[in-house]
C-alpha cells in the first residue's frame, strides 16, 4: 500500500505557509493542514482541495487525505489513515476501463452517500470521533453520540484501536442528506484496515467482532457487469471496486442525474467551473468517454487555470491582508480591541482597495483558499463571463456556440 509521510514530510506538502489573523493559512498549496487542541494534546489533520492526479502521484500523497497525527506531550506522535485517495472508473489514466479490463475484481461494496469517519485514540486513553477534517463538525458529533450510546460500536471501535486497526464509517442521517434518503442516524462499517500496513482487512474474516453492526453491502459482480448497471441502476449512488489493488469509484448514471452532475454542460463553462470549484469535477470526467480526448484535455485545462487563478488571487489578498498588518495600532493595544482599531485604521486609508472586504474576513479569522475561490465563483457564475475568465488566462480557449442559461 502507499507510504504514510512523516509530519515533517505532510508539512512540506502545504507550501506557501503564511500565519493570518491566528490562524495558519495555505497558499498554493494542493494540500492542506488543520489544527487542532483536545484534551491538551494537539492534533494534525491533512486533506487535499482542488488537487488532480498529478498532485498526488508526484507527492506519494495518496493517504494525506484526512490523514491524522496526535501528539503526545513529549513531541512524540501517532499516525491514524483514513482511507487512500483513489478515483473514479475512467477519470484518470490509471482507471481508464481500457487499462484496468483484465485486473481481477478482489471486492465490490456498495458506495454510501453520507460523509466518511473515524476514530482515534488520545495519549491518556480517551477515544473520540472525527469526520474527514473535523472533530467538531455536526457528523462527528453524530458519530461521537452513536459511540457513546450504542454499546457494540463501542465494543468494535475499541478493539479496533487497541488492535491498531483503523475502522472507517459512513455516518448517514435524515438530517445529513446527500442524495440518498436514510431513514435513521446510524454508521455504516465500510472498511477495516491495518493502520501499520495499510492492508485493508476483509471483514468476513472479522464477523465474530463486527456482530450486528451494519457494514457496506458486499457484491459478486464483474467489471463489465458494473459497468452496464451503472447505466440502469436507481437509488443507489454506485460501487467501490478493488482490482487487486487498485480502488476505483463506480457511480450511477441514476445518482449522477440526481447530484447535477450532466455531460451535457461540458461546453458550459461556468457550470464546470462550479464543478471544478464545489470539488465535484473527478465525477464530471469520469463520464467523458475514453476516447473524447479532446474532451478530457479541454476539462482539464479549464481545472488548471481555475486552480491557478484561485492561488493568484489568494496571493492578492495576502498582499493586501498585509498592508492591514503594518498599518498597526501600537504594542498597547491587545487582543480584539486592537483588531477593531486595526480594522479602522484600514478602513479609512483603503476603503477603496478591491480586496478590503476579504482583508476584513480573513481579520475575524476566515479563510483566504475559502475567500479566493468565492472570488473566482462570483467572476464566473454566467456563461458569456466564464469564458472571458478563461481566454484572458489562456487564449487557446475556443468556445462552442450555446445560448446563456
Amino acid at each position: 500500500m502507499y507510504k504514510v509521510p512523516t509530519y515533517q514530510e505532510a508539512v512540506s506538502l502545504t507550501i506557501g505557509k503564511r500565519y493570518v489573523a491566528g490562524i495558519d493559512q495555505y497558499l498554493d498549496a494542493a494540500f492542506y493542514e488543520a489544527k487542532f487542541v483536545i484534551d491538551g494534546y494537539n492534533i494534525s489533520v491533512f486533506n487535499y482541495r482542488l488537487a488532480d492526479y498529478k498532485d498526488f502521484s508526484e507527492n506519494d500523497a495518496f493517504e494525506i487525505r484526512g490523514l491524522v497525527y496526535v501528539f503526545d506531550h513529549d513531541g512524540s506522535y501517532k499516525t491514524y489513515r483514513l482511507l487512500h485517495k483513489f478515483f473514479n472508473l475512467n477519470q484518470v489514466d490509471e482507471t481508464q476501463y481500457s487499462n484496468v479490463k483484465n485486473r481481477k475484481v478482489k471486492s465490490v461494496y456498495s458506495k454510501e452517500d453520507g460523509s466518511v469517519g473515524s476514530f482515534i485514540k488520545l495519549p491518556n486513553g480517551k477515544v473520540i470521533a472525527k469526520s474527514k477534517m473535523s472533530f467538531e463538525s455536526d457528523q462527528a458529533r453524530g458519530m461521537m453520540s452513536i459511540y457513546q450510546s450504542n454499546q457494540e460500536i463501542k465494543d468494535f471501535v475499541d478493539w479496533s484501536l487497541d488492535n491498531d486497526l483503523v475502522a472507517v464509517f459512513e455516518y448517514v442521517a435524515p438530517h445529513n442528506r446527500i442524495v440518498l434518503k436514510y431513514e435513521n442516524e446510524e454508521l455504516i462499517l465500510l472498511r477495516l484496515r491495518d493502520n501499520h500496513t495499510g492492508e485493508y482487512l476483509n471483514l468476513d474474516d472479522y464477523k465474530d467482532k463486527i456482530g450486528d453492526i451494519k457494514t457496506a453491502v458486499k457484491y459478486d459482480y464483474s467489471l463489465d457487469e458494473l459497468v452496464e448497471m451503472c447505466k440502469s441502476v436507481e437509488d443507489m449512488e454506485g460501487w467501490v471496486v478493488d482490482l487487486d489493488g487498485l480502488f476505483v469509484k463506480m457511480k450511477t448514471a441514476w445518482y449522477f442525474s440526481l447530484h447535477g452532475l450532466l455531460t451535457n454542460d461540458l461546453y458550459r463553462e461556468n457550470k464546470l467551473i462550479g464543478y471544478i470549484l464545489d470539488e465535484q469535477i473527478d465525477d464530471v470526467i469520469s463520464q467523458i468517454p475514453e476516447d473524447d480526448k479532446d474532451s478530457h484535455t479541454r476539462v482539464n485545462n479549464i481545472v488548471s487555470v481555475v486552480k491557478q487563478a484561485v492561488a493568484d488571487k489568494s496571493s492578492d489578498i495576502l498582499k493586501s491582508y498585509d498592508l492591514f498588518l503594518e498599518g498597526g495600532v501600537g504594542k498597547d493595544w491587545e487582543g480584539e480591541l486592537r483588531l477593531q482599531l486595526m480594522r479602522k485604521t484600514f478602513a479609512i486609508n483603503y476603503r477603496k482597495d478591491p480586496n478590503f472586504g476579504y482583508v476584513m474576513s480573513l481579520s475575524k479569522g476566515g479563510d483566504v483558499y475559502n475567500l479566493a475561490k468565492d472570488w473566482v465563483s462570483d467572476q464566473t457564475k454566467k456563461l458569456k463571463i466564464a469564458r472571458d475568465f478563461l481566454q484572458k488566462r489562456d487564449s487557446s480557449f475556443s468556445f462552442r456556440d450555446i445560448e446563456e442559461e
